[in-house]
């Protein structure tokens, strides 16, 4: 903590998503941004120029690490280095916020999750729907039973990705990005474990509509899960022509739920159709709209008081071996069981 108590941040990244963290962190009144590093001085400098001024321009990760002085590192680099700087970060002892997805390969999730095991300090994966008012309270009502048993839980991520999209050059590689299911549709592989538990195998399919990207944009998988309910995963890069759209279809054997709209006789024993939800929903694909503030401030409360966090890097591990074996199983066109760690 510096002199006034406060937590002290190092941001690594200066994207879109950078932006989003520094805006976070800036209205906790509990951390304050130290320093920033990003790809090259000339970014870092305007990055803190633009958005916080009295940050120090760090050269190099690893003087960011090496600092006393710095209690939180928040990543937000490409998806590819998001496993090795969080592993450095915990290593160096420092608590870590971690930009989505947490690794995207097998080698950097084995990695990540015996970090997450020895780790002294406190994590957080920006999993952010979990922190959607929508997910919160569908997940309140699904634990309460207002459904019933689920028999049925379906999540997509249809976010066409435009030329013009920030992180353009880069996302559409996979050894950059990873795939789609991994960039994109780890949300909806992370909200169908949150609100429904634990995947045991999947079994999916890809195609691709669009030649600008190397690897299939478009993949589809049957899941089931650990309580006996399937369901469907998919992801779409590919939607150039229709609006971003975050899925979420529920049904159990006493209601079922369609986006914000819900039908349970247990709730309303009158009802005779959908009630619908008046709260913000996961609707949109701008990291200005996702609840970044939310996110932190649960995580700097986790810090202070000891207290859990709704998706621990050791959490989001799980929701990412998800992803990597609808990827394997879209691949060898063979079902894939979900790897424990």
């Amino acid at each position: 903590m510096n002199q006034y108590g406060k937590l002290c941040v190092g941001i690594c990244g200066t994207g879109q998503v950078a932006v989003q963290h520094v805006e976070a962190f800036q209205a906790n009144p509990n951390t304050v941004v130290a320093g920033v590093c990003g790809h090259s001085a000339e970014h870092t400098e305007s990055f803190i120029k633009s958005y916080v001024p009295e940050a120090k321009v760090f050269s190099n990760y690893e003087d960011m690490l090496a600092d006393d002085k710095i209690d939180i590192i928040s990543v937000c680099v490409p998806n590819f280095l998001h496993a090795s700087h969080a592993v450095l970060a915990l290593q160096a002892k420092k608590h870590l916020v971690l930009e989505k997805p947490a690794g995207i390969t097998r080698d950097q999730l084995d990695d990540l999750a015996k970090a997450a095991r020895n780790a002294k300090t406190k994590t957080v994966v920006s999993f952010l729907l979990r922190w959607m008012p929508l997910c919160e309270n569908l997940k309140l009502l699904v634990d309460k039973g207002a459904f019933g048993k689920v028999f049925s839980c379906n999540t997509d991520y249809w976010h066409g990705i435009q030329p013009s999209f920030s992180s353009y050059n880069w996302i559409r590689k996979k050894e950059f990005a990873g795939g789609a299911m991994i960039t994109g549709g780890c949300h909806a592989a992370d909200i169908a474990r949150y609100l429904n538990g634990e995947v045991s195998e999947v079994s999916a399919y890809s195609v691709n509509a669009r030649d600008d990207f190397d690897y299939p944009t478009t993949l589809m998988s049957v899941a089931k899960f650990e309580n006996g309910s399937i369901g469907r995963i998919s992801a779409s890069l590919d939607g150039l022509c229709f609006p971003y759209q975050f899925n979420i279809d529920l049904l159990g054997t006493k209601g079922a739920v369609r986006g914000n709209r819900i039908y349970s006789k247990e709730l309303f024993p009158n009802q005779n159709d959908w009630v619908t939800l008046p709260m913000d929903c996961p609707d949109s694909g701008a990291v200005s709209h996702h609840p970044f503030k939310q996110e932190i401030n649960e995580f700097v409360d986790s810090i202070l008081h000891d207290t859990p966090v709704r998706s621990s890097l050791g959490d989001a591990v799980k929701s990412m071996e998800i992803t990597l074996a609808i990827t394997e199983s879209a691949l060898t066109g063979k079902p894939e069981k979900i790897l424990e760690h």
